[in-house]
């Protein structure tokens, strides 16, 4: 009996919170936008969940979200040539469903950049064979969770 309880908690803490390590670990992407995606597959992308509000300096974009429950602007950047993807930021909807800082990165490998009511995470996640080096950037006032969400290449 208490065998089975105790299995029973242990898999119950698997289900609570092992999502969140999966994505603090493997958060490389915002609904489905990546670093160094060509414009074309991006632009696709964002007219399926958004509508262009503005476009500054040609390289970056304001896109509002129709539907989605956390988040309501998507900000993306182009590289000079206007061809692939450097950064993409979220911005946090207001009364939305909420994203907590560890639902996109390890909060404990994180350094942690802010004060008091400023909370600023950044994770720096290394060069792989398949992808650049890019760091993930979760910033709020709140203390669990974020108001805005980056993913930026790094350039070496």
């Amino acid at each position: 009996m208490i065998k089975s309880f105790v299995i029973s908690g242990f898999l119950w803490s698997l289900v609570l919170f092992f999502p969140t390590l999966v994505n603090a670990e493997t958060k490389s992407d915002v609904l489905g936008l990546q670093l160094g995606m060509n414009k074309e597959a991006a632009h696709k992308i964002l007219q399926k969940i958004g509508k262009l509000e503005k476009t500054e300096s040609k390289q970056q974009e304001v896109w509002a979200l129709n539907a989605d429950r956390s988040f309501s602007y998507i900000i993306i950047a182009f590289d000079r040539e206007y061809t692939e993807v450097r950064f993409i930021t979220a911005k946090a909807r207001e009364k939305g469903k909420r994203v907590r800082y560890s639902d996109v990165l390890d909060i404990k490998k994180a350094r942690q950049a802010g004060t008091n009511n400023n909370n600023n995470y950044i994770q720096e996640m290394p060069k792989r064979a398949d992808k650049p080096g890019y760091k993930i950037i979760a910033r709020g006032q709140d203390p669990i969770y974020l108001t805005y969400f980056s993913i930026e290449r790094i350039y070496q």
